[in-house]
């Protein structure tokens, strides 16, 4: 039985959650125990606990916290740990710092985001992934923007995140339609997204705009047989709901904030659609593809890696490009071959590329490797 630590600053909701959540249902009790530690309070907690995953408060003030990284390496002593598992920059500094001051535990950084870095973050990140075992890239695209900072391709393994397919297959129950008033006709497209810049909001409400301009030539009242659904909260969701106001679409668009049925919500959807600037990969995506919903996406990095000709499951469009999106996107509410064909790939996509099995297996082995190579190295 492998003894992993999980290290997150502030154990949240967001998809890196998401991802050692899921990685904790498939692992704990299977082959590894898993441990977290945290240096925030934060709404995971309960959902680790219940797991019965113990958790640790670890305060962890900087990259470089040295009180930080001893305490680290006292608690993989004291539980006897085999690996710490880091999801962030700030967390995997201070477990390095701790294997320089003896800690015994093998390092494996997972790299979740597809972010450009200035020179001195660049520089530091260079020399401190160095030191990791093996570092996890979620998708190509990660994998190549690391390699371009200088990390060595040696390093770096391709795993990408994975859903229960189980889990999100299931029936439309419309509780989700009749809380906000939308008919069992409706077409419903969503998205679940925090409201923050690189998420490209504003994006998707200028597309919104250029849908409803261009479903003016359908049909009388077919656009408000549409709904979009945005589902989330942030910094920008007020500013979102102005500017949905000021393009005229306020009609159209569905603002929920945050849920916890998603899956209830996508299930009472028809189309799903992505429109971030940058994506590492798109674990919404998956989400989305594993409800059975064909989707529309910019082509922000590794969600290309999910659609495309291979897999047919969507479209792929230029972000910036909102004519094209809006096109797509009635392309799919009025073409029903092609919607039909876009959705019986959607599934297979899922469990053949991204399921949570290939995910868990793979990223075991790597404990595997990893810990056997730290150890012949000591």
């Amino acid at each position: 039985m492998l003894n992993v630590l999980h290290l997150i600053n502030y154990p949240g909701k967001g998809g890196t959650e998401k991802y050692i959540l899921s990685l904790a249902e498939r692992l704990h009790g299977n082959g590894c125990t898993f441990y977290l530690g945290h240096s925030e309070d934060g709404p995971m907690l309960d959902t680790v606990r219940q797991l019965g995953i113990e958790t640790i408060h670890i305060p962890m003030k900087s990259p470089y916290d040295f009180r930080a990284a001893i305490a680290v390496k006292e608690t993989c002593r004291k539980l006897g740990i085999d690996i710490i598992h880091t999801h962030f920059l700030r967390e995997n500094y201070i477990s390095i710092i701790s294997k320089l001051a003896g800690n015994k535990a093998a390092v494996i950084y997972t790299h979740h985001m597809l972010t450009e870095k200035n020179a001195v973050l660049r520089m530091s990140n260079k020399l401190f992934t160095a030191m990791d075992d093996r570092i996890i890239a979620v998708s190509r695209a990660v994998r190549d923007m690391m390699v371009s900072e200088g990390i060595s391709p040696s390093k770096i393994e391709v795993i990408y995140n994975g859903v229960d397919c189980d889990y999100w297959t299931g029936q439309r129950s419309m509780k989700f339609r009749k809380e906000f008033g939308i008919s069992e006709d409706d077409f419903v497209i969503t998205s679940a997204a925090r409201f923050s810049e690189e998420k490209g909001h504003a994006f998707l409400l200028e597309a919104i705009k250029d849908f409803k301009g261009q479903a003016a030539k359908c049909p009388e009242g077919f656009a408000q047989r549409v709904k979009f659904v945005l589902v989330g909260d942030g910094e920008l969701l007020e500013k979102a709901r102005k500017l949905a106001a000021e393009l005229g679409i306020s009609d159209i668009t569905v603002f929920t904030g945050y849920r916890t049925d998603i899956r209830n919500i996508l299930l009472d959807s028809d189309l799903y659609v992505s429109h971030s600037k940058s994506e590492s990969l798109g674990i919404s995506i998956l989400e989305a593809l594993a409800c059975g919903l064909p989707v529309v996406s910019t082509d922000s990095g590794g969600p290309s890696e999910i659609i495309n000709g291979g897999t047919g499951c969507g479209i792929l469009i230029k972000y910036g490009d909102t004519e094209s999106f809006a096109g797509a996107v009635l392309r799919l509410v009025t073409d029903k071959s092609l919607y039909a064909a876009l959705k019986s790939k959607t599934v297979k996509t899922v469990k053949n590329m991204f399921s949570l099995e290939k995910t868990a297996g793979e990223t075991y082995n790597l404990y595997k490797s990893s810990l056997a190579k730290s150890r012949k190295a000591v």
